[in-house]
């Protein structure tokens, strides 16, 4: 079994041991990751785990809309932190929408680090100490529910004393092996037996368990930084330091990682496991401890994993060319000014002054438009999970983002793409009597069926949709402009025909789109003349064309 498979199962075991409120989400991502290559430091799974395994307290951004805007590559571009569980704490920030006041800290933060370079260079040294796979598990370990002292444990006692004392009478006292190794034999049977038996129930917990110490020396080395910005995970580290000092060195013994030692060590060790039950040892030994302090080590791992975290969003936004801290109102209107997308190496800023419920995007594809759309919902979530906006000005909605934008065949639930964005849509319409402010983001609506049903069905779920929330479509048929009212207003990216040549500025304007490069295209590329002729008759409308 791989060391994957192993984090995983061990994951889904103590998800298992959790409150029913906290495993009520189960993420569909789970089954597609089993196979694929692994990241150790962005695998997608193991870094939701925290996420996945909090109470949801607010809105969050959905799993189709993480997909459909990139957002996985957008937290890898973020990505800066130096520890597994200030990676998972980034990524949890990314996908919960805050509060303005929980913003504005944020914002606080990420200027006082971008001002204390030395600073952050120590703290990401110290973090450090907490990029091993295992750290992965100190969140699903602190959060669940640890189990009780067996009452047999003073049995599992004698059983490790017993191995210990035959095998070390067999290294010092050699004259008398044989004796030794008489008993040595029925005692290591029913070690490796017990390892068997009672082992599982406490194997979720090992790679967590090894972690908490390396978690007291981090929070404590952290605390040590002189001189130290106004950060309150830092006074978090502080209060809790004589704890962490004595707890830490109460679990050195356990505070190795196997998984990262050397394929002879992590042979030796599982020898000795088998033979000594070092582990069981071990857990048993400190789980009272632990139960009682599982509630200070959690709030430690979060002020640890949350400095992490905002280091990573400080050092993101000081290498950004272009920035800003977005303004959040209340009503629905975005007004942007070279907005642009932060995944693009060579982005085109965009302005865009929204003053009504929707806009209409129209254009020829590969012009820009769903490109732009996401783009807007990706600074959406930008603004309203770090509290940044990569543009030169920003004034944004307190909204939700929900997209339909990436749309494919399901072969395992047998579902056409039309099929799929129906209930998407469907989706999208019973969000639309919710409270809470929505921006949707549609790329060509219904385009799966034939036109007059597609534009009758797109003009009533747009004009239901606008009438609470805020709209952003693109669309190939300018039909709809007259059909949708001026709850829309009407936009187009547009292309040039320069030399023979389709050139793009990826800029968006207002008003439809007027261009006829279709056909010019088609002229371009050869095709016959006939054919070009009767497609300029067509977009005239001309009658001899209609008629054949």
């Amino acid at each position: 079994m791989s060391l994957r498979q192993t984090l995983l199962q061990t994951v889904r075991m103590l998800r298992d041991r959790l409150p029913a409120g906290a495993r009520a989400r189960e993420r569909a991502s789970l089954r597609a990751a089993w196979g694929r290559p692994v990241d150790r430091e962005r695998d997608p799974v193991l870094v939701a785990t925290w996420h996945d395994l909090l109470e949801e307290e607010g809105p969050t951004v959905d799993e189709a809309t993480w997909r459909d805007l990139a957002m996985q590559e957008v937290f890898a571009a973020v990505d800066r932190t130096r520890s597994m569980p200030g990676r998972q704490w980034l990524y949890h920030q990314l996908r919960t929408y805050a509060s303005g006041g929980v913003l504005a800290e944020r914002s606080r933060q990420q200027a006082l680090l971008i001002g204390a370079p030395g600073f952050r260079e120590e703290a990401q040294g110290i973090l450090g100490a907490l990029d091993g796979p295992s750290a992965f598990f100190l969140a699903p370990l602190l959060l669940s529910e640890l189990p009780e002292r067996p009452w047999f444990a003073p049995l599992l006692a004698l059983c490790s004393a017993a191995g210990l004392a035959t095998l070390g009478g067999m290294v010092l006292l050699p004259a008398y092996w044989a004796p030794f190794l008489l008993a040595f034999l029925p005692v290591m049977a029913a070690n490796i037996a017990i390892n068997a038996l009672y082992g599982p129930r406490i194997s979720p917990y090992l790679p967590g368990f090894s972690q908490v110490a390396i978690l007291c020396g981090t929070g404590l080395r952290l605390a040590a930084l002189a001189p130290a910005p106004g950060l309150p995970q830092l006074a978090t580290c502080r209060r809790l330091g004589p704890l962490a000092r004595r707890l830490g060195r109460e679990l050195a013994f356990v505070a190795r990682d196997r998984v990262r030692a050397g394929g002879i060590l992590q042979s030796m060790l599982a020898y000795l496991n088998l033979i000594l039950l070092l582990d069981i040892q071990a857990f048993l030994w400190n789980l009272g401890r632990l139960k009682r302090h599982r509630r200070d080590m959690l709030e430690l791992l979060e002020a640890v994993a949350s400095l992490d975290a905002a280091l990573a969003a400080a050092s993101y936004r000081d290498g950004l060319p272009t920035v800003t801290t977005p303004a959040l109102g209340e009503g629905r209107a975005l007004r942007v000014r070279g907005l642009r997308h932060p995944l693009l190496a060579h982005p085109v800023g965009n302005d865009l002054d929204l003053d009504a419920p929707g806009a209409l995007i129209t254009g020829s594809n590969m012009t820009g438009k769903t490109t732009f759309v996401r783009t807007v919902g990706v600074n959406l979530i930008l603004a309203r999970t770090l509290h940044l906006c990569l543009a030169e000005e920003a004034l944004l909605p307190r909204a939700v983002v929900r997209s339909s934008i990436r749309r494919e065949d399901s072969q395992e639930e047998g579902k056409s793409y039309h099929y799929a964005e129906l209930e998407r849509i469907r989706a999208f319409v019973e969000e639309a009597g919710e409270e809470d402010l929505r921006l949707f983001l549609v790329d060509e609506i219904f385009r799966g069926t034939n036109t007059p049903e597609r534009l009758a069905s797109a003009a009533a779920v747009l004009r239901h949709l606008a009438e609470r929330h805020l709209v952003l479509v693109t669309t190939h048929d300018g039909e709809l402009q007259g059909m949708v009212g001026e709850a829309f207003r009407v936009f187009h990216f547009s292309e040039e025909v320069v030399d023979g040549r389709c050139a793009f500025d990826y800029r968006i304007h207002a008003g439809p789109a007027r261009s006829r490069n279709a056909i010019r295209l088609l002229e371009i590329l050869g095709y016959p003349e006939p054919i070009t002729r009767e497609a300029h008759r067509f977009a005239d409308g001309s009658p001899a064309a209609v008629q054949g």
